[in-house]
């Protein structure tokens, strides 16, 4: 019984010391680019905001012009030391990145230990600019509810893919065994993202054949149209998928 009680104390400091930690204000450092506003934890080495700025500010005009808009003036960008922190800001549970509309960035720091972080910051950027475009696009004066319930059926695999491929997110098809054995996903499986999240690994080479067969400006009207295949391209999702796959197949696999 004794012990049963000092369990039930430590639990308890222990919850009212991360109850302290989580309200305990974050000591935050700024640094201005041309387009980017950074503001990070101060414990992040500087030197990796500016590698991070380098890679953000080269891109900005490089991904505005793919995606045929302007991206917004500055954008904040925020860099988090702790994912508790990012979670308590964005509510955002199963990432490391997010954007805040089309002039705000989030980012966990602990994503530079997972994958190449100059990519990820590019990958929600380029999310920024998607978002502009579709907005640039819609009657004015824009009506916001009317337009969030028109951009949640935007498809995740077009969402996903255009970032994955501005971020030059490239994942070999060779070492995708579901693709050397033919297996590729359909459209239903590259907009769900908890099952495997294979649109992150397709992505490049689906935004790379869609501009190797039907160009740019196909491209652009795909953005416009909400990923509406056969609007766009007179295609059904079945037949852009087996194309996809057999483009993938005589560049990647053979």
């Amino acid at each position: 019984m004794k012990k049963l009680k000092y369990l039930f104390l430590i639990v308890a400091i222990v919850f009212l010391v991360g109850i302290v930690l989580v309200n305990i204000p974050e000591n935050r450092k700024t640094f201005n680019t041309k387009h980017f506003t950074f503001l990070f934890s101060s414990s992040i080495d500087t030197a990796k905001i500016h590698e991070l700025s380098n890679a953000l500010e080269s891109n900005y005009l490089r991904i505005g012009n793919d995606l045929k808009t302007s991206p917004a003036e500055n954008i904040e960008t925020n860099i988090y030391a702790q994912r508790w922190r990012y979670i308590k800001t964005t509510n955002n549970w199963g990432g490391s990145g997010n954007i805040e509309g089309i002039s705000k960035l989030h980012f966990v720091e602990q994503v530079w230990e997972e994958t190449d972080s100059e990519k990820v910051a590019v990958h929600e950027f380029a999310h920024t600019v998607t978002l502009k475009f579709l907005l640039e696009h819609e009657p004015q004066p824009l009506n916001s509810a009317e337009f969030d319930k028109k951009f949640s059926t935007f498809p995740t695999w077009l969402w996903e893919g255009i970032s994955v491929y501005e971020a030059q997110q490239f994942v070999d098809p060779k070492t995708l065994p579901y693709l050397k054995n033919g297996q590729y996903p359909s459209i239903l499986e590259l907009n769900d993202r908890l099952k495997g999240g294979k649109i992150y690994d397709c992505g490049f080479t689906i935004v790379e054949y869609i501009l190797f067969k039907y160009g740019q400006e196909k491209f652009i009207a795909l953005i416009e149209n909400y990923g509406d295949l056969k609007m766009t391209f007179d295609v059904t999702d079945e037949q852009f998928c087996k194309e996809w796959y057999e483009f993938v197949m005589n560049k990647y696999l053979n």
